[in-house]
């Protein structure tokens, strides 16, 4: 027997929590022969006295706005999570009709097929429109909800309706538990790309605003993985979600409803929580996140990994960061865009395209994709000047399930002494680090004057690459192309890094208190074709010519 996997984050007070409705419980019909109008987001419950559980969904209104698909979520009985019918309804003047109703039962993972779902549609007048269906469904037999009777069901119009759907809305980070201690987290980008994890299934997708005036979002989630923990691999399912907002009108959690569009029969009801938004102020003087900083990564609770972090961001928004540790370095890297395209704000993001690898994962490290990268500028004078970048990076796939925090400011280290002006001949000279680790490889780098970068590893990897020249700006950052590793003739054994991409990224320049050149610090990355990555990370001392 196929299993089914079903996730949610229990609401133990649904009507209160979640948005709640605007019956009096008194079923008051509208006058005869007035059509009703079902569209909308519905809450309510299903059965009584101690059976009784809490009920949240949709219903679309179809073309005519008498009704079309339905979708509705259950608290389950006796288990964590919720169960979920689903099917078409109709409304023809007050009688509520859908036939060949589906039942999906979390506790048991089984389905009933065929049940009937009939009431009616009244407006109470109190907000001038269908605001109340009352009435059941049948008993969904042979699966662990049935009950051995039809289940009444009452259900009010949600306030969660007068909150239309907007792409700057859902753009955030939602995350919840599930059933047998399953987690997921799905990621949602201005764009509204969609990315995250369910389970042991990872998942890409679109979150978009549906209709004008609607509370819905268009829903895709199609599932990848391997089999032994994703069973669902290779699917896709569909569905709405809708967002859930806190006093003050921010959105502070989500609920989707989705069904498999392809593959055997599977669904998912979503109840998450929303990560705490950034509010950026509007600022009259843009500042640039190009630069060399140091600072601090905030872990996860009980995530134990590197916490003192350096790095450069290009003009053009590329950064790399990296930690250091006596075996290797943790190293994030994308390309940040200033949020929205908008200069009047100081926040800048990825466009979910950023990359972390991870030293302590496999025997020599793996990289992460999908990484959103989210940070904001601050001016601690009030100048033109950045004096703090600070935000969060996150992936499907983070140790501890949430986000990474960071801390940066300007590196004194790399700091442009007072009267000096960038120039590439600054740093032409030979440069060496020390290995990392027991058994770890030392590299010397020589810089020449036309900006040629040669160099030799112990283990007998060439080096070759091509320093550009300064950035302007009067920043201490040189771009970096074309830095790639070799076999060396000479070596007895292969350079194992050679099969990797060439790689591109920055290079800066370390000085003394009298603004002498001792020291050089080079950051690259590469992405073949085929889809290997290699990154280097090079931060060596000047070597004094005899």
């Amino acid at each position: 027997m196929r299993k089914y996997f079903w996730l949610s984050l229990t609401c133990a007070a649904l009507l209160a929590s979640c948005g709640g409705g605007s019956s009096d419980g008194e079923d008051v019909g509208p006058a005869p022969g007035v059509q009703q109008y079902p569209g909308g987001v519905w809450e309510g419950t299903v059965g009584t006295g101690a059976a009784q559980r809490q009920v949240v969904g949709y219903i679309d209104p179809g073309p005519l706005g008498t009704g079309g698909e339905f979708y509705m979520a259950r608290e389950a009985p006796g288990a964590a999570g919720f169960d979920a019918f689903y099917g078409r309804l109709n409304v023809n003047v007050t009688a509520v009709l859908a036939t060949g109703v589906t039942y999906y039962s979390v506790q048991d993972g089984k389905f009933a097929t065929g049940l009937t779902l009939r009431g009616t549609a009244s407006n109470s007048g109190k907000i001038g429109r269908t605001d109340g269906i009352s009435g059941n469904y049948s008993d969904p037999v042979q699966t662990a909800a049935a009950s051995g009777a039809v289940v009444p069901i009452k259900l009010s119009y949600s306030s969660l309706n007068f909150h239309p759907a907007r792409a700057s809305l859902v753009e955030g980070t939602y995350r919840g538990t599930g059933l047998f201690g399953g987690g997921w987290v799905l990621t949602v980008t201005p764009q509204g790309q969609l990315s995250g994890r369910i389970g042991g299934c990872l998942v890409t997708g679109t979150a978009t605003p549906r209709a004008a005036d609607s509370p819905l979002y268009s829903m895709t989630l199609n599932l990848s993985g391997d089999t032994t923990s994703c069973e669902a691999s290779g699917t896709q399912q569909s569905g709405i979600a809708v967002l859930r907002f806190d006093a003050a009108g921010v959105p502070n959690g989500i609920w989707v409803f989705t069904r498999n569009a392809t593959g055997p029969n599977n669904t998912f009801t979503l109840n998450g929580i929303a990560d705490p938004r950034i509010t950026v102020p509007p600022s009259t003087t843009p500042l640039s996140v190009a630069g060399n900083w140091q600072g601090s990564f905030t872990l996860p609770a009980g995530v134990i990994g590197d916490t003192t972090v350096w790095g450069s961001v290009l003009p053009d928004g590329g950064l790399f960061f990296y930690t250091n540790s006596s075996l290797d370095h943790n190293a994030l890297y994308g390309r940040l865009i200033r949020y929205e395209n908008n200069v009047t704000n100081n926040r800048f993001v990825t466009a979910n395209d950023g990359v972390f690898f991870n030293r302590l994962l496999a025997n020599t490290g793996a990289y992460n994709e999908s990484v959103l990268i989210d940070g904001t500028l601050q001016s601690g004078d009030g100048t033109s000047t950045a004096g703090l970048f600070s935000g969060s990076f996150s992936y499907p796939t983070q140790p501890g399930g949430f986000p990474t925090r960071f801390s940066v400011t300007p590196d004194p280290l790399y700091a442009l002494p007072s009267g000096k002006v960038p120039n590439a001949a600054l740093i032409v000279g030979t440069y060496k680090m020390a290995g990392t680790g027991f058994g770890g490889d030392t590299t010397t780098l020589t810089v020449f004057a036309d900006g040629a970068i040669t160099g030799l590893t112990t283990s007998g990897c060439e080096v070759a690459g091509k320093l550009l020249g300064e950035l302007g700006s009067g920043l201490n950052l040189y771009r970096v192309e074309a830095f790639g590793y070799l076999n060396s003739p000479n070596a007895p054994i292969t350079c194992g890094l050679s099969s990797g991409p060439p790689q591109s990224g920055s290079a800066s320049a370390q000085f003394d208190a009298n603004g002498k050149v001792i020291g050089l610090r080079i950051l690259t990355a590469g992405l073949s074709v085929a889809g290997t990555r290699a990154h280097t990370v090079f931060v060596g001392a000047k070597q004094t010519t005899p």
